[in-house]
């Protein structure tokens, strides 16, 4: 069994009276140059019932006319800086069907099959992709991939949210934020951190070590884990109970996870107790930044966190020293 594609079309914005000038452009901000140029996919998957292509290509046209630049196109202005083209010459929308049940390839796993739930990510010139699979169960597979210089995750969910509602034929709200020039530096410059050295990496050959960078690449290992809920219920409440006074204000899911998986790998790669550990984490920005930005805000405002630990702290605390296991 594989997916059969049934069509795929550019589907183009749709606006309530007069439609905006498709000659105006949109420059990249500081924080979506230092992003990834490269189309990311999500998957989402739903049982029946689920609504019908044309009402799902409907919402999508209405939701883009207020997220318009994921219906424009990546160039260049007149000096040469990259912008996002406001032109609306639309997205790619695939429609497509698998002759089996959704229950087959679930839980989705990686795999040959999983690729072909969502068009591909490479050479493509359009900054939003949308895949509709249909299953003979009536299932339904939403393949969605974006360019991330146009968008973060935070932004991409709230278009996706505005999506949802103007498929039920709902309006829009609330409305984005698209002004990228707010982003203005200091006068006087001032710079207070090494950023360039710590979270931007200089792309350039490594002239001493040839085929250093291919020998970094080929040492990654990634392995996807799947936690329960109970697992992830205990070790929460075991990070809480060790927040001793601020225990009213428990630890998030996420903040304890990464806490047991950070200490969990330090003690299994068994490095010296006297060495500095540290991760990297990406944040959204939109709070943390003075003045604070709106949620709203459509764009790239991904900042990171850089905690470190000395190991043999690290292995100390009372959370690396329970008997949980996933």
């Amino acid at each position: 069994m594989k997916v059969k594609i049934e069509s795929t079309r550019i589907v183009k914005p749709v606006y309530e009276g007069i439609a905006p000038s498709t000659s105006n452009h949109i420059p990249l901000s500081v924080f979506d140059q230092v992003t990834y140029d490269t189309h990311v996919a999500v998957i989402y998957a739903y049982r029946p019932p689920t609504p019908s292509n044309t009402t799902i290509e409907l919402g999508l046209r209405r939701a883009l006319s207020e997220y318009r630049e994921f219906a424009g196109r990546l160039g260049e202005n007149a000096n040469g800086d990259r912008v996002i083209f406001l032109n609306d010459k639309g997205v790619r929308f695939v429609e497509a069907s698998f002759d089996g049940q959704l229950d087959r390839l679930m839980p989705l796993k990686p795999s040959s099959v999983l690729l072909t739930l969502h068009p591909r990510l490479s050479g493509v010139e359009e900054l939003l992709q949308v895949q509709l699979t249909r299953f003979s169960c009536g299932s339904l597979v939403v393949g969605f991939s974006t360019n991330h210089l146009v968008a973060d995750g935070h932004s991409t969910s709230n278009f996706l949210v505005a999506w949802g509602k103007t498929c039920r034929g709902l309006d829009v709200s609330p409305l984005p934020l698209h002004d990228r020039t707010i982003f203005k530096p200091r006068k006087p410059p001032s710079f207070e951190f090494e950023h360039r050295g710590v979270e931007f990496k200089i792309k350039s050959p490594i002239k001493d070590f040839p085929g250093e960078a291919d020998y970094f690449l080929d040492d990654i290992v990634m392995h996807k884990a799947h936690f329960t809920v109970e697992f992830l219920s205990k070790l929460k409440a075991k990070a809480s109970q060790s927040n001793g006074a601020n225990n009213d204000k428990p630890y998030s899911t996420f903040e304890s996870l990464v806490a047991h998986l950070w200490r969990s790998i330090t003690k299994a790669r068994g490095v010296s107790a006297l060495e500095t550990s540290q991760i990297r984490i990406s944040v959204n920005g939109r709070m943390r930044l003075n003045p604070r930005v709106p949620n709203e805000y459509f764009g790239n405002l991904v900042l990171w966190a850089f905690p470190r630990a000395r190991v043999k702290e690290l292995l100390k605390e009372l959370l690396a020293e329970n008997s949980l296991e996933p």
